[in-house]
């Protein structure tokens, strides 16, 4: 497959280059001698021009390829088109020295307006070239960033499934029914809780990062819900800098690793649950308690996938998992950079 492709591509150049090398020996000899050369003069010198030009133009094009992987063009399109100009024509003006004898009648004025020639072509071949290969790279980019987007907006729509589900909203409205009858001032501060977490999914689902310190607002609104729901059973403890408050981190991802530790964990008088979100070098640290509870793997699982796949779009520190006495996961501390 891939020898099928390499033959048809420089196949293609080996064909291009030797029309423009039977135009060049045209025009030479044609404004030497005010005719075009015959039948001896093309098996004769014409062969040698020809082959010039095959193998100048396979040469040129692989070295080409090389220069991009070095000095790409998105980076320094100026330095890059003189670079790649000067050494094209060291490579042309070599090849012409070594072969002109036998091209040429009279190799000076003859080399004189070949040299012209493939300057003027070779200039023209590597601008055209440059805006070839910038069109395709941010093309290519553009489509790419495309596909990055819609992935990303696809993941935090399934958190946001996940926010708003029915499961979800039949338990506040459950604990609320409750609290009418025992406690209208708690009931009243549970509705405004909810209504908070409800506008921070609502607002932030299509945002890519959200600073820290809405992210632990959202949680502690998230975490009175669930004090009420859990009858005080649940503990959370946040411990983060206030230099690390501004720090971004995707939307709603500590709030689903706190719902994670409640799914799967019994919570009750005897078996209370304790949550931890605490800053650990360049990693922020989410743990909790583990009771006697049997894990649902399943959801378990999709959800800490989901928030491995939307780090790797920020950085290629991993996410890291802890499962021991406690468990723990371990979320790396974005950069403003890296949000960039």
């Amino acid at each position: 497959m891939r020898l099928s492709i390499g033959i048809r591509k420089y196949g293609g150049l080996a064909v291009a280059s030797l029309l423009l090398g039977a135009l060049f020996f045209l025009f030479v000899i044609y404004s030497e001698t005010g005719h075009l050369p015959d039948a001896r003069t093309w098996a004769t010198r014409g062969l040698w021009l020809l082959l010039l030009t095959t193998v100048l133009g396979i040469v040129v094009f692989a070295s080409d390829q090389r220069l991009d992987q070095w000095v790409p063009w998105h980076q320094t399109f100026l330095w890059r088109l003189v670079l790649g100009f000067i050494w094209h024509m060291v490579l042309a003006f070599g090849l012409l020295v070594v072969v002109r004898n036998h091209i040429f009648a009279d190799p000076v004025a003859e080399s004189l307006k070949l040299g012209v020639l493939m300057v003027l072509t070779l200039f023209a071949y590597q601008v055209f070239y440059g805006l070839f290969y910038s069109y395709r790279y941010y093309a290519v980019t553009q489509a790419e960033q495309l596909r990055t987007e819609r992935w990303q907006m696809e993941l935090q729509f399934e958190s946001l499934k996940s926010q708003i589900s029915p499961h979800y909203l039949f338990n506040c409205l459950n604990t609320v029914s409750s609290l009418l009858y025992k406690d209208a001032t708690l009931a009243e501060e549970f509705i405004r809780r909810m209504a908070d977490t409800l506008r921070y999914v609502l607002g932030h689902h299509k945002q890519k990062l959200v600073p820290l310190r809405e992210e632990l607002e959202f949680v502690k609104a998230y975490y009175f819900l669930l004090q009420v729901r859990y009858e005080y059973h649940l503990h959370m403890e946040i411990n983060v800098p206030a230099a690390l408050l501004d720090t971004p981190i995707p939307p709603m991802t500590l709030q689903l690793l706190v719902e994670n530790a409640v799914k799967h964990n019994a919570i009750s008088k005897t078996q209370p649950l304790n949550v931890s979100i605490v800053a650990d070098g360049q990693v922020l640290r989410i743990s909790n308690s583990k009771t006697t509870a049997s894990p649902r793997t399943e959801s378990f699982r999709l959800g800490l996938e989901n928030i491995h796949q939307r780090y790797r779009f920020f950085t290629a520190q991993p996410v890291t998992v802890l499962d021991q006495d406690t468990f723990s996961v371990g979320l790396p501390l974005l950069t403003k950079h890296q949000a960039a």
